[in-house]
């Protein structure tokens, strides 16, 4: 065979987050699930079919479709400037490889958060540069410090990319520290990527973001997938300066041409005011959820239990319980429950597990049993 990957994919392979799911029984209980249980709301899925029904299925705007493009804007005074400061992107994921194409050279750095999601590291890599770790402390909440941050910055780095609400961990970034951040990183020249695809699901207290402090330093990212459970209409997007999302623009039209039309228009009615009701009630779905995750974690015997501040994960310390791989292992063979241990998302979650509370109380109350089980007999 004459076929050879290119040296950049040496070391990629699926996440161990694929890898449990391929693996687990029919049936299993699913508590890995990184998406809404819940379906998209049926206001926003018809307007997917009206679209289809009246023809709307041609390319659009490679940007995206203007009409969505200052929804979006809409929704972030201050930074976005009308819909040239916006682009439609096919997820949030695709934001994100765009924007490390875009503002990443060959041989430079990004920072990450380490435990995060797996792609940061990886698009880096796709994209040439060095992916360098900023850890996120079990001490702090698992929230940065921008220390932490600030050791790791060179003279090569190019992007620091935060995460808050935080996948896996649920932590919400504190406000003081996000803007004692974006003052070092102004003053070093270095733009920021914050990704809020959580931001909807925050409990206790608001999600901030760095680009309150700094409205021109980077580019937030976020979509759909989340708040109102469109993961698989696959609509994101990256708010910035318009100079930077035109390049961003141009990165877009050669590798997806531009997101589905018909996406686009359920997008636009998810993003009309009678939506956020919906919105509001899958929140609060989800609310009740994290409390009755939270009342079942807390009856297992010896286990420390912080609930998170937002997303739809707890971030479980096993630490003393054996390996969070195999103690996952185990569950999942013996209890059939999927949970993702924390190694999936870096070495700074070693010993933890998360758990997700996209699922059915019932199923949340089966699955944490079983696991309280798994813990206690080993």
């Amino acid at each position: 065979m004459i076929l050879k990957a290119a040296s950049r994919m040496d070391g990629i392979e699926r996440t161990l987050i694929r890898r449990i799911f391929d693996s687990a029984p029919p049936g299993s209980i699913n508590l890995g699930l990184g998406q809404p249980d819940l379906p998209t709301p049926p206001s926003i899925a018809l307007a997917g079919i009206e679209a289809i029904a009246s023809g709307r299925t041609a390319y659009t705007s490679t940007g995206g479709d203007p009409a969505l493009r200052e929804a979006i804007a809409r929704r972030y005074p201050g930074i976005a400037e009308g819909g040239a400061s916006v682009i439609v992107t096919v997820g949030s994921q695709e934001a994100v490889f765009a924007a490390v194409l875009t503002l990443v050279d060959p041989g430079t750095e990004v920072l990450f958060p380490d435990p995060g999601y797996p792609a940061y590291p990886v698009l880096a890599q796709l994209a040439g540069a060095r992916a360098v770790p900023y850890p996120l402390r079990p001490e702090r909440g698992f929230r940065l410090d921008p220390d932490d941050v600030a050791a790791r910055l060179t003279e090569r780095t190019r992007l620091v990319i935060l995460c808050s609400p935080s996948n896996p961990t649920g932590a919400i970034d504190d406000d003081r520290d996000l803007a004692r951040l974006a003052a070092i990183l102004e003053e070093r020249g270095v733009p920021w990527l914050s990704d809020e695809i959580y931001a909807s699901f925050a409990y206790d207290r608001p999600a901030t973001s760095i680009a309150r402090h700094a409205p021109g330093g980077g580019l937030v990212v976020s979509g759909l997938s989340k708040d109102v459970s469109m993961t698989g209409w696959r609509v994101g997007w990256a708010v910035g300066p318009a100079p930077i999302v035109a390049r961003l623009v141009a990165c877009h039209q050669y590798v997806v041409t531009c997101a589905s039309s018909v996406s686009q228009a359920a997008a636009l009615a998810a993003l009309r005011p009678e939506a956020d009701a919906e919105r509001a009630r899958y929140l609060e779905i989800f609310r009740r959820r994290r409390s009755v995750m939270l009342e079942a974690l807390s009856a297992i015997p010896g286990l420390p239990v912080v609930p998170p501040d937002g997303a739809f994960y707890f971030f479980v310390d096993v630490r003393g319980r054996g390996g969070s791989i195999e103690i996952a292992e185990r569950l999942l063979r013996r209890g059939r429950v999927i949970t993702i241990p924390g190694e999936a998302f870096g070495p700074g979650g070693a010993g933890f597990l998360r758990l997700s509370y996209a699922a059915s109380e019932e199923d949340i109350r089966a699955g944490i049993a079983a696991l309280g089980l798994e813990l206690t007999s080993g």
